[in-house]
């Protein structure tokens, strides 16, 4: 019967469990983000730059967070992300302590994607917020390299120096932000017109 108690508690159940679909959009950027952890961890770019993991890692990242709109799927792929580099030896997010960290550079990216669906942005906007959310992103990683002294890493261009280690940080991870919304935008354009 309608408007009886026990039927109104049931629709507001049955509305807070996640769908299907949001589960599998959830579970298909997660994957993203394993293969995208094991290409950091298994491919050498040869760049000698610090932050140029996040080409690897944070573009195809992005792609997959605007192509299935899952709400959470930054994070969660982040943190996918550091768990496949972590299995096959990389380093990205470091030891699981700092896993937290990566789970909020993915977070970076979330609140973007979210500012874009709920406004509705064209690629004209778009795309630079996401590379603006991706350097943004990557100097929170930058926050736990330096958080942690035995990580630290000699690059072959390296130049000593906190602002040198920033702007790399920043470069590389405005370009991934960049790239992978360009692709993003690419592969579900629909979205945004």
């Amino acid at each position: 019967m309608r408007g009886s108690p026990s039927i109104e508690k049931g629709r507001t159940q049955a509305a807070s469990l996640p769908t299907a679909e949001a589960v599998a959009a959830l579970l298909a950027t997660c994957a993203v983000g394993v293969l995208a952890g094991l290409a950091a961890a298994g491919v050498r770019l040869g760049l000698g730059l610090p932050g140029h993991k996040a080409l690897m890692w944070m573009a195809p990242l992005i792609a997959a967070r605007l192509i299935f709109c899952s709400p959470i799927g930054g994070s969660a792929g982040a943190l996918a992300a550091s768990l496949g580099t972590m299995a096959a030896g990389g380093n990205l997010a470091g030891s699981g302590v700092h896993l937290p960290v990566a789970v909020l550079a993915g977070g970076v990216l979330d609140v973007a994607v979210h500012v874009i669906e709920r406004h509705r942005l064209g690629a004209v906007w778009a795309i630079p917020l996401m590379g603006l959310a991706g350097l943004a992103a990557n100097l929170v990683m930058l926050g736990k390299r330096l958080l942690v002294p035995s990580l630290r890493l000699h690059h072959f261009l390296w130049t000593s120096g906190l602002a040198a280690r920033c702007l790399s940080y920043a470069v590389f991870g405005l370009a991934a932000g960049l790239v992978g919304a360009g692709v993003g935008w690419v592969v579900f354009r629909r979205r945004w017109r």
